[in-house]
């Protein structure tokens, strides 16, 4: 069985760059291997969730089980979602029997300087409400099988460290 790599943090810390970079180290080692973003995501479904609470749980809920049936498939699953809450990564863990757990975290002054979609201070026009770390909360994770800060570390390092640490735990 293959594994679920789910890399979690706040918007803007790095989630999606680390994953394209992920992808290309699991396929030059010859692996199989689908990225799910949580945004693209969102984009296929049209939008029929909002962003309340129980709708980014269900988002999460959506992103998992297609994680789980890539794995169970021999297809390893990249994922760069938010899942800012406790019950919802549990859900993940919960269901998936090889799940690997990177917080990337970064500083908020970092996450406004990458922030391309007007999410932490550039308010402007219309009003997006329900900001993880703004107007809502991020759990921050409890367990995380590795802890990466994209303040300090580049896209290439860290991306090496995720693999270094998968390697360890006998997912690659």
């Amino acid at each position: 069985m293959a594994a679920v790599i789910w890399l979690t943090g706040m918007s803007g810390a790095g989630k999606t760059m680390l994953v394209s970079e992920l992808e290309q180290e699991f396929v030059a080692r010859g692996q199989r291997v689908q990225v799910l973003d949580g945004d693209v995501v969102r984009e296929i479904f049209e939008d029929d969730l909002g962003y309340d609470r129980a709708a980014r749980i269900m988002n999460v809920r959506r992103i998992a089980f297609a994680a789980m049936m890539l794995a169970e498939n021999g297809v390893n699953a990249l994922v760069a979602n938010i899942a800012p809450f406790y019950e919802a990564r549990d859900f993940i863990r919960r269901i998936t029997p090889v799940y690997f757990q990177v917080y990337v975290q970064a500083s908020l002054e970092t996450l406004k300087e990458r922030d391309t979609k007007g999410l932490y201070g550039g308010r402007t026009g219309a009003d997006v409400g329900n900001v993880i770390g703004v107007d809502e909360v991020y759990d921050t994770p409890r367990n995380p099988d590795l802890i990466v800060d994209t303040d300090r570390e580049t896209v290439a390092g860290t991306a090496a460290r995720i693999i270094e640490r998968c390697e360890a735990k006998g997912l690659l």
